[in-house]
């Protein structure tokens, strides 16, 4: 910041303000002997009149002269320190702090409107896109599932990191406003709704105070629910993705534990009949003869085993189909239905936002109320 930096101006005014705390928590534990002290000065004060007025000895007025000389420096060093420090917090708070939020403000507002511009840009792209997704290579399908796994866990930290930036912002201003309105020696009005109010423009408040409360007014109203549910249902689908492919990665584990069962159980029959089984009409999926061209016959126990193997291949084989026809359709539906809601919500927060901070600005004429 050209101004300075905004924390060591925190920083500074939380050892002023412990500094002050200190001085008069010790003036309280020194209130009997200071308000001694005040009762004999006003009492020598009364005196001095009282002689001055009766005309009397020029020694008698020197002497309580010198009474009240001695207890004034008494006095002056009780209510010296805090003074100093008062006004020590004041400058600091006018000055570099005024100046410091002020740019903050402005950094803020430019912010708020670069993101309006990428979010729509993010937006306009996503909509206007087509997600065309075939995933019929198996590492592919087995690398998307850990992919959408992890993604699934990214966008959650997003939507949790997204609420913490916006909860930070409005705690930071918040507790600023809290503290600033502590320093006003005013009592808040009240609106019709209960909210306390002050008019700072009628009492002479310095600016930094209405630029603070107007600014805690202005965000505190914008809510970043409508973000974070969107992100949360783009995570919904990501789950049911990658559930998706874990069934789809299951369905093919089990067709591939058939085919080798199957053939595993045909090459046993080579073995034992010597023929080639590719001369069988049965093993070939054809036919239901239990013999081959050479005359071999084989037990009807092992052909229906192997009948009803081939019959549960060719029904897995086709649930595995349909599943990676399910997995691409869901791929295509979970980033067009699940990306688009996330920046059409991040565009009109930001343009929500952009408008608040556009709304603070510094006290002009005329009343500058503001509910809490």
């Amino acid at each position: 910041m050209n101004s300075g930096n905004l924390t060591s101006t925190l920083d500074k005014l939380y050892a002023w303000e412990k500094k002050l705390y200190k001085e008069v928590k010790t003036r309280l534990l020194n209130f009997q002997d200071e308000e001694k002290l005040r009762v004999i000065y006003v009492k020598d004060c009364k005196k001095l009149k009282k002689i001055e007025n009766r005309g009397a000895e020029f020694s008698k007025i020197d002497t309580t002269q010198a009474s009240i000389r001695r207890l004034l420096p008494r006095i002056n060093v009780a209510v010296s320190s805090v003074t100093s420090i008062s006004r020590r917090i004041h400058k600091l708070t006018d000055e570099e702090l005024g100046a410091q939020l002020n740019e903050l403000l402005h950094r803020f507002i430019a912010m708020w409107t670069l993101m309006i511009e990428c979010h729509r840009k993010q937006f306009q792209v996503i909509l206007e896109a087509k997600v065309q997704v075939q995933m019929t290579e198996t590492g592919k399908r087995s690398s998307s599932l850990k992919a959408a796994q992890n993604l699934e866990l990214q966008i959650l930290k997003w939507g949790s990191s997204f609420t913490e930036w916006i909860n930070t912002q409005k705690v930071f201003v918040k507790n600023l406003n809290r503290w600033l309105m502590r320093c006003l020696l005013q009592e808040p009005g009240e609106t019709e709704d209960g909210n306390a109010f002050f008019s700072s423009s009628r009492q002479g408040t310095p600016s930094i105070f209405i630029i603070c409360n107007d600014w805690y007014c202005s965000i505190e109203k914008i809510s970043g629910d409508g973000v974070l549910e969107s992100i949360h249902d783009f995570a919904s689908m990501l789950r049911q993705l990658w559930e998706k492919l874990n069934e789809e990665k299951h369905q093919r584990l089990k067709a591939e534990y058939l085919s080798r069962d199957l053939e595993k159980r045909r090459q046993s029959l080579r073995n034992r009949s010597h023929v080639n089984c590719d001369q069988c009409v049965l093993l070939n999926n054809s036919g239901t003869s239990g013999s081959t061209d050479t005359g071999a016959a084989f037990p009807d126990k092992v052909l229906e085993d192997l009948k009803s193997i081939r019959d549960r291949l060719n029904e897995a084989n086709k649930k595995h189909e349909e599943l990676i026809k399910e997995v691409d359709d869901s791929v295509c539906h979970c980033f067009q239905g699940g990306l688009v809601p996330i920046f059409e919500a991040l565009w009109r927060f930001s343009s929500d936002m952009t408008e608040a901070y556009k709304g603070v600005s510094f006290p002009v004429q005329g009343s500058t109320d503001c509910a809490l």
